[in-house]
């Protein structure tokens, strides 16, 4: 274990696992070791016996592959020239030394199979390699099916740390989607011919490399929306009963019934599942970066449709012609006298005289007049919420504390009563079909705050509270986990 207390990766894989990978060979490695996963030892084989397969079963295996993928490059132990036996021996041996193939003998045979470590580790890679396009609903459905497991009493600490591992997994591939696309544009520039640049756009921006349900992405039923029911289930495992139920579970199922461990365990799985509350920021950038590679894309396309095609060949095919060309054939056509004379200039342009005009009778506004302006002034500014009037309100109220409910709220003015009412719009809205949007303007108004509805289930006159102003449903305003930490 390392300081952080991580694992090191060699100090659970054999040393020499990647030799196979780093060789000049290494792409018809990698297909071997593909092959054999699927056929011997994968999820998709047929059950393996428990003390492994033949040795030769695996070797005669190897000399199908290299019927069909020959020749390789040269390399120490594994010999082009050989004969198929002899080279799958070697493959054979190559990766019994490093790591990926264990050998037993049971009596006179030799026993071949592949180690658990070892073939989570390559299920592992073969999944990395063959990774598709992102589907954010079916992710927030798991964790979100996950969490209510939980609050229900279903389920313990593994539902919990599934969830917190599927929500970290959900921002880190939207975080690497948008350098993906970023490192793709470059890469597509340099098509040769305007028909490959748009079969590569389409085939692979839009195929592998897009969110699989980005179109819905904004839409107010897709399950993106109720991310504010997954914090606030992760709120009531924090704030209830649930929390000693879970701290339990982690003590009996972490070993040793270690307390601080325990609460360790606990407060990343939450932390983790709070993290999506940073879901919009991620995505917001996603769209920045799409929109600028599709306005690339256009512009390069544009560009080569209007472009003569072959042009540098157009040129050169001029040049060539001019070098070997007749004199006559070159004369410009023109007629006969100077090119640049002063009666073939154009004559300047007269810019014409502006037209006198009369300015119009200023008539000063009366002392009334600019007094009802100012008032009105005064008025408006007073009906305005600005991101600064609402720091100052509610710093006022959340100095010191993490959250303040409705009824805490004080109306000492006119600026206090909007910054109030622009409060329970908020709230209103958050628990509306679909949510906050993210283009609300009012969601530009709180920073590192959010607003929350009280008492959703009950009917309009029990949630309802009268301030002496308004009478309106309760509402809470906390600090967001992000906010506080900086």
């Amino acid at each position: 274990m390392t300081e952080n207390g991580r694992s090191t990766l060699f100090s659970l894989v054999p040393a020499g696992l990647f030799g196979p990978l780093a060789s000049p060979n290494r792409e018809h490695y990698w297909q071997l070791l593909g092959r054999l996963f699927d056929e011997f030892f994968g999820p998709d084989a047929p059950m393996p016996p428990s003390h492994g397969f033949p040795r030769r079963e695996i070797t005669a295996a190897i000399e199908r592959y290299l019927l069909t993928d020959d020749p390789w490059e040269d390399e120490e132990g594994v010999t082009p020239g050989a004969s198929l036996n002899l080279r799958a021996n070697a493959i054979y041996e190559r990766f019994r030394a490093a790591g990926w193939l264990r050998q037993d003998r049971i009596g006179a045979r030799e026993m071949a199979t592949m180690v658990p470590l070892v073939r989570q580790f390559l299920s592992t890679l073969i999944d990395f390699a063959e990774h598709g396009p992102t589907y954010v609903a079916a992710k927030v459905r798991s964790i979100e099916s996950q969490l209510q497991f939980v609050v229900d009493g279903k389920a313990g600490g593994d539902a919990l740390d599934e969830a917190a591992d599927q929500a970290r997994r959900l921002l880190a591939s939207l975080s690497s989607m948008s350098l993906t696309v970023r490192d793709l544009m470059p890469e597509l520039s340099r098509a040769e011919t305007t028909a490959q640049f748009a079969r590569q756009w389409f085939e692979r921006y839009v195929g592998e490399f897009f969110i699989g349900d980005y179109a819905d992405l904004h839409r107010g039923d897709h399950p993106l929306a109720r991310r504010s029911s997954i914090l606030s289930m992760a709120q009531q495992i924090e704030s209830t009963g649930l929390r000693a139920r879970l701290l339990a579970w982690y003590r009996e199922h972490g070993g040793g019934s270690d307390e601080a461990r325990a609460e360790q365990r606990l407060a990343r799985g939450l932390r983790r599942v709070r993290e999506l509350e940073r879901i919009d920021e991620y995505l917001g950038r996603l769209d920045d970066d799409i929109r600028q590679a599709n306005r690339r894309a256009l512009a390069f396309l544009d560009y080569r449709l209007r472009a003569p095609d072959k042009l540098d060949v157009l040129l050169r095919r001029a040049c060539r012609g001019v070098r070997h060309a007749p004199p006559d054939t070159l004369r410009l056509p023109v007629a006969p006298a100077a090119l640049m004379d002063e009666s073939r200039l154009r004559p300047p342009r007269q810019k014409p005289q502006p037209i006198p005009r009369s300015a119009n009778a200023v008539q000063p506004p009366t002392p009334e007049q600019l007094a009802r302006l100012a008032l009105l002034r005064r008025m408006k500014r007073a009906r305005l919420v600005t991101p600064e009037d609402m720091a100052r309100y509610l710093g006022r109220h959340l100095d010191a504390a993490e959250s303040v409910e409705s009824e805490g709220l004080e109306i000492e003015s006119i600026a206090d009563l909007r910054a109030y009412q622009t409060l329970l719009t908020l709230a209103l809205r958050s628990h509306r079909i679909g949510g906050l949007r993210r283009d609300d303007p009012l969601n530009r108004l709180l920073r590192g705050v959010r607003v929350e509805l009280l008492d959703a289930g009950q009917s309009p006159d029990d949630r309802c509270h009268d301030n002496g102003w308004l009478r309106a449903p309760r509402f809470r305003v906390r600090r967001v986990a992000a906010a506080r930490h900086a």
